[in-house]
């Protein structure tokens, strides 16, 4: 029988639902005092258009793309029709990003200095480059490192260290390192960490895997709270702020990779009993992020958000498996909690397949109440690697994209469809944008054609749009006022639209 723990403990948390078009619920924009006006928004002459598909990255485009004419002149028989309001907004939107792992880390070191700052250039900075603003490394080893380790407290069988007398992060220097960059390029950046496992001897069996589905020892709850605290002042020792931790990685998986499993319950009790209070008594402001896990994972994720009311500050969804619409339930459930997709990784090749789903997953996200997308590897080689084998000779896993790819053979860059995604959200959404209520497209059109507007503070708007479909392009006519700005989206491409949009 399925756990409906939530149906009565959430009973008093739901509100009751206004017609809107987005998935989330919207925060009226106007001021409570009844002096201050409200700000008016509108289309102007001077749009910025990007689109990305089989064969343009991410290009401007030509002044004639965009139409804007009076709504007196709109034709509503043809195309599709996509009403904005501005005046009805949602949560904000806090960027996109991606993982600094191991591997990826030590792919960075091998480049040339020249090398590596202009690709840091071309993910962090805002002007020149797309402007990440969430990363999300990794706690020791995950899937995808080249080193033969298994934590920051390894040891030898038989022996425990209670005390944490071993602890040591060196084997992160690059990996914390690279962090650093990205944080002096961008001081606004949300870090997360994840771990995989705990130290080996901590754990009801000694494997590094979670193949055979080891857990936490009862007796080490406190010590591996301890552990994760440490984790975050080797971080913050080195002037790099951590916005967030998870407890746990995929807490219900059972793969050939590091891993460790728990019942929502117990990964609950750990989170409120020990975990929140380790940090509280380091003095950390670490906000903490339930689940980590798939969007088909959700009512577990509702179920420990409730437990975890006072001790959690929201929820990480993976886009594995699921559909990213039910964060709205989340949302829904829990208004006054964040959420974030805090691992996405494509297969290989990265094509214009790779570039719809991500750009779409990512719309449909913000749609749902996510306020942050983050991809999986920043960088992989050619074959997508290097990480080590495990324990039956196999590499842990090589079946993923990244941002970057770097050839340590030729010693050449290139970038794949991923950071052209990530580009349409990154670049233009700016720090403190807010979700502004848009026609949703998404269910109506088989979720071929979906679409999201961001609101940023200096009063800039941006539009993204995705059309799927295989054999037509989308005439699209949105509305905002008194005014129409007409695009045709071609088949299988995505669209990023900018202007000042003040009054």
């Amino acid at each position: 029988m399925r756990m409906r723990l939530i149906s009565g403990i959430l009973a008093c948390l739901l509100i009751t639902s206004t017609a809107c078009s987005c998935k989330a619920k919207p925060t009226d924009t106007s001021s409570n005092t009844a002096t201050k006006t409200k700000l008016r928004y509108t289309f102007n002459e001077e749009v910025l258009a990007f689109v990305s598909d089989g064969e343009q990255k991410f290009k401007l485009q030509d002044k004639g793309y965009v139409k804007i004419y009076g709504k007196s002149e709109l034709d509503e028989s043809t195309g599709t029709i996509i009403n904005i309001d501005p005046q009805k907004t949602y949560h904000k939107i806090d960027g996109i990003g991606a993982s600094f792992t191991e591997t990826s880390a030590y792919l960075m070191a091998q480049m040339s200095e020249e090398m590596r700052n202009d690709v840091m250039i071309k993910l962090f900075d805002s002007e020149k480059g797309i402007g990440l603003k969430l990363l999300r490394n990794t706690i020791a080893p995950s899937d995808y490192t080249p080193y033969e380790y298994a934590s920051y407290d390894d040891m030898p069988e038989g022996e425990e260290d209670f005390e944490l007398e071993h602890f040591d992060m060196s084997a992160v220097n690059d990996q914390i390192k690279i962090t650093k960059k990205a944080f002096e390029m961008n001081p606004d950046i949300k870090l997360f960490l994840s771990p995989w496992t705990a130290p080996l001897w901590m754990k009801t069996a000694r494997d590094w895997l979670a193949v055979e589905q080891p857990k936490l020892r009862r007796d080490c709850y406190d010590v591996y709270a301890r552990y994760l605290v440490k984790c975050i002042q080797g971080y913050e020792e080195k002037g790099v702020p951590v916005f967030g931790i998870t407890a746990q990685n995929e807490p219900f998986t059972v793969r050939k990779w590091p891993g460790m499993n728990w019942t929502w319950n117990d990964l609950a009790n750990f989170t409120n009993d020990n975990l929140r209070p380790a940090l509280d008594d380091a003095g950390l402001k670490t906000e903490i992020y339930n689940l980590d896990y798939n969007w088909s994972n959700s009512e577990a994720a509702d179920n420990i958000m409730a437990t975890t009311m006072n001790t959690t500050q929201g929820i990480a969804y993976h886009w594995y498996s699921g559909e990213p619409e039910v964060m709205a339930k989340s949302k829904e459930y829990f208004p006054d909690k964040t959420i974030y997709v805090t691992e996405a990784a494509g297969g290989t090749p990265s094509g214009t397949l790779q570039l719809l789903n991500i750009s779409s997953k990512i719309c449909r996200s913000f749609r749902s109440g996510s306020s942050g997308y983050i991809l999986w590897n920043m960088v992989l080689n050619p074959v997508g690697g290097p990480s080590v084998k495990n324990r039956f000779g196999e590499s842990m896993d090589t079946e993923c994209t990244a941002l970057v790819t770097y050839d340590e053979d030729l010693k050449t860059v290139s970038y794949p469809n991923d950071y052209y995604a990530c580009a349409h959200y990154s670049k233009y959404i700016l720090k403190d944008a807010v979700l502004v209520d848009s026609t949703d497209t998404g269910e109506k059109s088989e979720y071929k054609l979906v679409n999201s507007v961001s609101l940023n503070p200096n009063g800039s708007m941006v539009i993204n749009a995705v059309n799927s479909d295989t054999s037509s392009n989308a005439v699209i006519k949105f509305i905002m006022g008194d005014k129409v700005m007409e695009i045709t989206l071609p088949k299988r491409s995505v669209v990023t639209l900018t202007w000042d949009a003040n009054i």
